[in-house]
């Protein structure tokens, strides 16, 4: 057995919120979707460092990871991906968009139930109960739950 063989890919994502809006980037490269902050680990690199650093690298912006909210698993690409989405919230920075991405856009979770402005595609992205569900887990931990 080889070592160091790894059987596939991981990913994080962030749904981050700031005033109870979730920050959506637009995807310059295919599928051109509207999804959250996040992308892929380097090798070793622990989830949470490289979430805060691939916010960082798209958005200029500073958070805190908050909680892990949700774990996806499939092809993404023709490869396996696993996915690590967490809860997490805005603390500072002036949005600068990377070139992975074409428009930002602050939306509420009442927003995004009216696909206006943005519309998800569940399709090839992210789905409105993701969303739903970090906003749930955001107001409990709010409430001192």
């Amino acid at each position: 057995m080889r070592e160091n063989y790894h059987t596939h890919k991981v990913a994080v994502n962030a749904y981050l919120l700031k005033n109870d809006q979730f920050l959506l980037l637009k995807r310059v490269n295919h599928p051109a979707i509207w999804a959250p902050p996040g992308g892929r680990l380097n090798p070793d690199e622990n989830p949470e460092n490289g979430l805060r650093r691939e916010i960082k690298e798209e958005t200029n912006f500073d958070v805190e990871i908050v909680v892990p909210v949700n774990t996806w698993f499939g092809d993404w690409n023709g490869r396996p991906l696993l996915s690590i989405d967490y809860l997490a919230h805005f603390k500072n920075g002036e949005l600068k968009l990377s070139h992975e991405h074409s428009d930002a856009a602050w939306v509420t979770i009442d927003e995004l139930r009216r696909g206006e402005p943005i519309r998800l595609d569940p399709q090839l992205g992210f789905n409105l109960a993701d969303f739903e569900k970090a906003r749930k887990l955001a107001l409990l931990l709010r409430s001192g739950w």
